[in-house]
């Protein structure tokens, strides 16, 4: 059986976080691809990691990018609000979306977050 490393507390996010956003356009297409993962902060970026009980790395993570109209962040109280519903870090999130590799996909270039100081080299592109 492998050994389970528990996560006590979600990290706190340092100020100002790190979202990464898109801006997409009516020639984007449309997404059809679903994931779920729980929501974290890997290098004081916003991200999605698969397991709740596993310390999040680039292995187990998708730098979690939402088109810049889609969602707010109250600092505050770190709670993202996202199609009318507010996650804190450590909670489950499911959306709609499409799997990326940076820097393989073509959508990479229009990211706006600093990929080197996150440390992830795979997305999930939604909102």
């Amino acid at each position: 059986m492998p050994k389970m490393i528990v996560v006590s507390e979600p990290v706190p996010a340092k100020t100002p976080l790190q979202i990464a956003t898109w801006s997409p356009t009516k020639y984007n297409g449309r997404f059809t691809a679903m994931t779920a993962g729980y929501l974290t902060v890997i290098n004081n970026c916003l991200a999605l990691t698969r397991d709740s009980y596993e310390v999040s790395t680039k292995d187990n993570s998708l730098l979690l990018v939402l088109a810049d109209t889609s969602f707010s962040w109250d600092t505050a109280q770190e709670v993202l609000l996202f199609e009318g519903k507010p996650y804190k870090i450590g909670d489950t999130l499911y959306l709609v979306g499409a799997a990326f590799t940076y820097s393989n996909a073509n959508i990479t270039d229009q990211i706006k977050v600093n990929w080197i100081e996150c440390g992830l080299n795979k997305g999930w592109l939604g909102g």
